[in-house]
């Protein structure tokens, strides 16, 4: 067998410094990054790659640059960015008991009383923006109007039968709703109805209480506060939106009207139930 060259080392190859990086500097980072940094004695209200390092000194011994940090960071899938304000999550105490009352109104209504549920939403001359395709290089240029220009558009929708009915008013106030409850009426004229709407203040006013006083025909449910996601009638103007509002410009507020009757008019019974339901 031949000799190995003179001076030759068959040693194996010296190893790099070991990775501080380690599972346990990991695990701490994910713990503190989720935590008030005033836990750790830290005058502040989020965490910067300084305090992170000074912090993993204290707890583990682990002296990191401050590019090894940000490196670990994005490792661990982090990403530095503005968040979001939130409305803080509130929930009606009584929701339960209203949403019993509701189903208990519509079963002892029978089979042959009308089931509404109601909304209302707006349509304006100015825009709806909504991301679309485009040629690379080329974005699209939205016209706004030169002074906007708004309706309310007040909607109820048949759960039972899918039979949709809107009227068009020039503002939400009281009068107008009571405007809207004086169609349904002449919509269903022989039913019983029961009208399920959210806590809009023009649906809670003195003045409509004073008005079913002397309509008993027609029950006004409520649904819980904070729920307006219970309303199927909120998809109903998703569709009308997406559809007929986004990066058009209309010519006059009449065009717009007649849009939206079109949309309507199209709109079958079970497009509508399939839309409520989603």
């Amino acid at each position: 067998m031949p000799r190995a060259p003179t001076g030759s080392s068959t040693s194996p190859p010296q190893a790099g410094r070991p990775c501080k990086v380690t599972k346990q500097v990991n695990e701490t980072i994910a713990q503190l990054i989720g935590d008030d940094p005033k836990r750790e004695g830290y005058l502040a209200t989020v965490w910067t790659v300084a305090m992170m390092v000074l912090a993993l000194a204290k707890k583990l011994g682990v002296n990191l640059s401050q590019s090894a940090m940000r490196a670990a960071f994005h490792d661990l899938g982090l990403r530095f960015g503005r968040p979001r304000l939130s409305m803080p999550e509130k929930i009606d105490p009584d929701k339960a008991l209203k949403q019993w009352r509701i189903a208990q109104t519509v079963i002892e209504a029978g089979p042959s009383a009308v089931i509404l549920y109601a909304d209302e939403s707006r349509v304006q001359l100015l825009p709806l923006i909504r991301a679309c395709w485009h040629w690379v290089g080329l974005q699209i240029r939205v016209p706004t109007p030169g002074s906007n220009e708004w309706r309310a558009l007040f909607g109820a929708l048949d759960i039972r039968t899918g039979h949709w009915t809107y009227l068009v008013r020039p503002r939400m106030r009281t009068e107008d709703f009571l405007a809207f409850l004086e169609l349904l009426l002449i919509e269903f004229p022989t039913q019983s109805i029961v009208l399920i709407v959210d806590n809009y203040s023009s649906h809670t006013a003195h003045a409509v209480s004073y008005w079913q006083a002397s309509h008993e025909r027609l029950r006004l449910l409520y649904l819980p506060k904070y729920c307006s996601h219970l309303n199927p009638v909120e998809s109903i103007w998703l569709r009308l939106k997406g559809k007929i509002a986004a990066d058009r410009l209309y010519g006059s507020m009449a065009i717009l009207l007649d849009t939206v009757k079109a949309f309507f008019d199209e709109m079958t019974p079970e497009q509508a139930l399939t839309w409520a339901a989603a």
